[in-house]
């Protein structure tokens, strides 16, 4: 088995064997099929390819990179094969076990990683995914006698995510529509809770597990790429120590919310465990002055948000790999070489981040450009070689783009504003600058000390992508909730680790603790929030009706509910007909009509006038606990030969006769 033939021959028929195991015990894909959707195809590229990647870049880039060929090449083979499915899933894995199988064949699978002199990196990415995997572990759904239970934003968020991935799991709604607004295209950067279906399907498990696990190692993928750029860039003898500072700033830093939680307790409004439960201290909304509405990574970007729990670590993978592939003119002088193929994997990286994440899908280009323009690359002998290769891949990203792209500008979602909507823009331009002041915190502060010090490392690159990224939510609106524009201001925040880190890296270790302990306390503070509170998601009657819609109605069944944000259609991987209105407006499309209508279906006093509006949006069941209010004349279902009751444990369901 020494031979390259022989290599190749015994990886393959591993492959096989363990796919063929995990096929039969689907509780083994976790071992034998999720590295494969997880970890190994871009290891193993990786591997192929001649790069200058260290290992923390190898296996941070081999996580991002597998996440997302795994998600793309099922969502294709779906296509391809008429529907998604468990066995496109194990279809896809055999494709994704290509890579390895010629990595194994040149004897580079098993690469020895250099593991003493990256202890730092590894410290700090155990750390991001220990954090991520136990709060949401014992936050995101929280099973009790009373029913389910979810901390923080994921109360409001998590309905979102669940209904997409266990709508795809169970059968019938690939390509996805909106499973909370039935009948119309998902406009969604749903790519993060599709590589969570995919993981959960794989395994035949419930998706919020998989989503927990995916979240975690992400985050850990997120840290070992901040502290591999920062290597990269910053160079030197002190690159190390300026990378790892960078990458508990990127991961755990933040603004000032805490110092509303500082004057919660000295106005006595409770005890700190109950206001840490109760109150979100790194985004907070409907209070009072001083506001605190700007996110940190960690607080909502890797806690709550799922499309930056993959974007982010994806976007960042491709700036390293292109730094990483793209010496500057001076290092070309020196007798650095370009690395094409790593160029090309860098645009590939920034195509499939579409689906991923709509927002920071253009950032990627716009952040080469800037690159390029600072290490003076645009214009010799190879550029037109090496824009090829990074922008030829972004055809990959077409089909993916222009539905959302027509659906923003056709419903007036993009305006051009002067300053951010979420700041207190009406206060005066002082509020502003101190709102940014205190929701950015000292690490912003920091960063901005640093761009005015010649000496910095890549100065110009790191001033175009801080300042280039704060502006963008200050002059533009891309979404009808101005708010999530800040995403924007996350993507910004790894620049401002980079050279805050760098500016009191030289600084006594007193004072690197000190700039730590004014840096962290709020997204640890909503850590605390997003693990501990006791937000109802579910009342125990809704789970078990959840888990009886699931057994016993069609995987295509359309269901009327009264509209609120969470369902139990959504754990039950059911369509519904509307969900709160923002959401779906927030995808371009009009709800008003529809929530009208679903107030006349339950509360418009005639069931024939409500059989015909279900009937008009192909929905066959009905679920009749709580209402919308107000009800001026509740309709009496059980008056009418139309609806037969095929529930009535907790929430009454009804059904159409003829659906």
């Amino acid at each position: 088995m020494a031979t390259p033939i022989g290599r190749g021959a015994a990886a393959a028929i591993a492959v096989a064997a363990s796919l063929a195991v995990a096929w039969l015990v689907p509780a083994l894909a976790v071992l034998l099929v999720w590295p494969l959707l997880l970890f190994l195809p871009g290891w193993s590229l990786i591997a192929l390819i001649p790069s200058r990647l260290d290992t923390a870049a190898r296996i941070g880039v081999a996580v991002v990179a597998s996440v997302a060929l795994s998600t793309h090449i099922t969502y294709w083979l779906s296509h391809l094969t008429g529907g998604y499915a468990r066995a496109t899933i194990y279809m896809a894995a055999g494709v994704l076990a290509v890579p390895v199988v010629l990595a194994a064949s040149r004897g580079r699978l098993w690469l020895r990683p250099n593991l003493r002199h990256s202890w730092a990196a590894f410290a700090a990415a155990a750390a991001a995914a220990a954090v991520v995997a136990v709060v949401l572990g014992v936050g995101i759904w929280r099973v009790t006698p009373d029913g389910v239970t979810s901390g923080g934003s994921n109360w409001s968020d998590l309905g979102v995510h669940l209904s997409i991935a266990e709508t795809l799991n169970a059968g019938a709604n690939f390509p996805p529509q909106v499973p909370y607004f039935a009948g119309v295209p998902l406009t969604y950067h749903w790519f993060a809770d599709f590589h969570a279906a995919i993981l959960a399907e794989a395994a035949g498990i419930f998706s919020v597990p998989a989503m927990v696990i995916q979240s975690a190692i992400l985050a850990g993928a997120l840290a070992l790429i901040v502290y591999s750029l920062g290597r990269r860039m910053m160079r030197g003898r002190h690159a190390r120590r300026i990378a790892l500072i960078a990458t508990g700033l990127a991961v755990f830093g933040g603004g000032m919310g805490y110092l509303r939680f500082l004057g919660d307790i000295s106005a006595g409004v409770g005890p700190p465990l109950d206001l840490v439960s109760r109150n979100s201290y790194d985004n907070q909304w409907l209070t009072g002055w001083p506001y605190f509405r700007v996110p940190s990574v960690m607080g909502t970007g890797l806690l709550a948000h799922r499309a930056t729990t993959a974007g982010l670590p994806i976007l960042i993978g491709s700036v390293l790999l292109l730094v990483t592939a793209l010496p500057s003119a001076r290092q070309r002088l020196a007798g650095w070489r370009d690395r094409p193929w790593l160029i090309g994997l860098a645009g590939l990286m920034g195509a499939l981040l579409a689906p991923f994440h709509f927002f920071f899908f253009p950032v990627f280009p716009l952040l080469a450009l800037a690159w390029v323009l600072a290490c003076g690359r645009l214009l010799d002998r190879d550029a037109p070689r090496n824009a090829l290769m990074l922008l030829a891949p972004y055809v990959m990203a077409i089909p993916f783009v222009i539905a959302p792209a027509l659906q923003a500008g056709g419903s007036g979602a993009v305006q051009v504003v002067s300053l951010w909507p979420s700041a207190p823009r009406d206060d005066g331009l002082a509020a502003v600058l101190f709102f940014y002041v205190t929701n950015l915190g000292v690490p912003f502060g920091l960063a901005l000390a640093a761009l005015l010090v010649r000496s910095v490392p890549r100065r110009a690159f790191l001033a175009a992508w801080l300042i280039g990224l704060f502006m963008v939510p200050n002059v533009v609106q891309l979404s009808v909730i101005d708010f999530d524009m800040n995403k924007y201001f996350q993507a910004m925040w790894i620049a401002v680790a980079l050279l805050a880190a760098w500016l009191i890296h030289r600084w006594p270790t007193a004072a690197i603790v000190a700039v730590f302990a004014l840096s962290v306390p709020s997204p640890l503070l909503v850590a605390g929030w997003t693990a501990s509170s006791n937000l109802q998601v579910l009342s125990r009657a809704d789970l078990d009706a959840a888990r009886w819609v699931s057994f016993n109605t069609p995987a295509d069944a359309v269901f009327v509910t009264d509209g609120w944000v969470n369902s139990l259609t959504d754990a039950a991987g059911r369509k519904r007909l509307t969900t709160f209105g923002p959401y779906i407006a927030n995808l371009g499309y009009r709800p008003d009509e529809r929530i009208s209508d679903v107030v006349t279906i339950y509360c418009g006093g005639d069931p024939a006038l409500s059989a015909e509006l279900m009937r008009h949006y192909d929905a066959s069941h009905l679920v009749d606990g709580a209402r919308p209010q107000p009800c001026t004349a509740p309709v009496d279902f059980s008056s009418s030969p139309e609806f037969k009751l095929v529930y009535e444990t907790g929430p009454l369901i009804w059904q159409l006769i003829d659906s």
